[in-house]
């Protein structure tokens, strides 16, 4: 074969396959897949304590690595009131205060050495302590987390550091209007006194000590607050003994307590149309209504109503009108809140330039309210479930994400194997359904919009689109103030 031939045939296949293209993101096809859903069941065992552990051994293949990770339920919400952020510096000193057997420099040499990682974190509602390994070096890392584990020492002098990065951190609190979109819309939701709007503020991270963090440290360190999950190059039967000849023997302590149920909020939603003022360019939009918790029978449904909406990406209503044809803003997004402890929310956002806020919000309610008008066709139905179904796998990437969810859902408290029949409950899903959930949970007269940005031109609207952000929706209008960054108290 000449060499202008061979091209001629790699020019014209390439004109193939770009001719398959399709127009717009709504026409893609996908493939078939083929994929087992793992099962909890599989994974999961007990150490000799009574810890759950999930182990996902990849003896035969991949890197020499090993992750071991010890997830606790307890965090931000058992902050007392006026030590907000402690939970959270528990997380970033567990390793970085050292332990004691080995002060921070010493531990950090020490992992260096193995080529070993050690973290932490806790949120607000629960933590992690993870390890990543060398096969070869398992042993000494188990060793060094069960030292951090159990005895950390919190050392002043890094805890002082934490505290004035935290503090400084404080100081930028309101100069992105997503920042503040985000500490505005959860006052909105929670109310002032619930863990998820009480975040840190100047005072309670300058009153938080080093005898307060080894307090909750003592008290979180019960078996029964404890997942274990372990993946990587390991026998199954051999990790389970060393897990149990470390993590295993743990035994409650003195001062040991089993976390209480997260709280639920208490407050009484004000639906309405609120405004924060900020002088920015562009203004963040984000609105909420409520939904339901995952283990509820409509959440499939819901789910698949949601990805309809704005959920699926290029494929949501919402971006087809709000993004590709009116070029109103580069994203917008719906979600729908798995509500682990509560109730979960339909949940909006989008940045759009200041004047063009309620242009877009009306976009928005509108392609709301045809979903509740009318079920969408047989055809857009198929390729939102087509979506959900075959990007269902990628949800599992590797042995290390599939215990990380079990463990994870463990804390939680959901069903095991929940996942097992989740492309079927999907794909049973009929366009009856999707109306019907639109129908429950676009609710307008329980919306909560919020917009932050340059309160005169959001007002004002677009001349080329008249309407008021007050008349977008048949709900109350209130301007909400700036909060000092420092205090979180409303600034007059």
């Amino acid at each position: 074969m000449s060499t202008r031939v061979a091209c001629a045939l790699i020019l014209g296949g390439g004109l193939l396959v770009a001719q398959t293209i399709p127009v717009r993101p709504e026409n893609l096809g996908f493939a078939p897949v083929v994929f087992k859903t793992p099962l909890a069941k599989d994974l999961k065992t007990k150490l000799k304590n009574g810890i759950p552990a999930f182990l996902a051994p990849n003896e035969k293949e991949g890197t020499p690595l090993v992750r071991v990770t010890v997830s606790w339920r307890g965090g931000g919400y058992l902050d007392p009131k006026g030590k907000e952020g402690l939970a959270q510096l528990f997380g970033s000193q567990l390793v970085q205060g050292g332990n004691a057997k080995l002060e921070p420099a010493k531990l950090e040499d020490r992992l260096e050495a193995l080529a070993a990682t050690l973290t932490a974190n806790c949120g607000d509602t629960s933590g992690t302590l993870s390890l990543q390994v060398l096969e070869k070096d398992v042993d000494a890392g188990l060793d060094l987390l069960l030292q951090t584990l159990e005895t950390p020492v919190f050392s002043q002098d890094r805890l002082d550091l934490a505290k004035r990065q935290a503090r400084q951190a404080l100081s930028r609190r309101n100069d992105a209007v997503t920042s503040i979109a985000t500490y505005q819309l959860n006052f909105l939701l929670f109310g002032e006194d619930h863990f998820a709007s009480s975040d840190p503020t100047a005072a309670s991270l300058d009153g938080i000590t080093r005898e307060e963090l080894q307090a909750f440290h003592a008290r979180l360190l019960h078996p029964r607050n404890l997942v274990v999950s372990a993946a990587g190059a390991f026998d199954r039967k051999v990790m389970l003994e060393k897990l149990n000849r470390s993590l295993g023997a743990l035994k409650p302590g003195p001062k040991a307590e089993v976390s209480p149920k997260v709280p639920v909020p208490s407050v009484v939603r004000k639906p309405g149309i609120y405004l924060t003022d900020k002088d920015a360019p562009q203004a963040m939009v984000n609105w909420a209504m409520p939904g339901l918790r995952r283990q509820e029978a409509d959440w499939h449904a819901a789910f698949v109503m949601n990805q309809l909406l704005g959920g699926g990406g290029f494929t949501g209503r919402l971006m087809k009108t709000i993004r590709s044809n009116e070029g109103l803003t580069y994203g917008v997004y719906s979600a729908l809140g798995a509500g682990p402890y509560w109730q979960g929310d339909v949940l909006g956002r989008m940045q759009t330039k200041n004047r063009s806020v309620a242009h877009a919000l009306r976009l928005a309610l509108v392609e709301m309210q045809k979903l509740k008008d009318a079920p969408p066709s047989d055809e857009e139905l198929r390729v939102i479930k087509d979506g959900i179904i075959e990007s269902f796998p990628s949800q599992w990437s590797g042995k290390q994400a599939v215990a990380s969810r079990f463990a994870e859902e463990a804390l939680q408290g959901w069903p095991e194997d929940w996942w097992a029949d989740y492309r079927e409950k999907i794909q049973a899903v009929t366009p009856a359904d999707v109306q019907r959930m639109a129908k429950k949970y676009l609710d307008f007269e329980k919306l909560v919009i919020l917009a932050v940005g340059k309160a005169d031109e959001i007002e004002a609207g677009d001349p080329d689109h008249p309407g008021t952000l007050q008349g977008v929706a048949k709900l109350p209008f209130q301007k909400v103030p700036l909060r000092d960054p420092q205090t979180l108290k409303p600034m007059k």
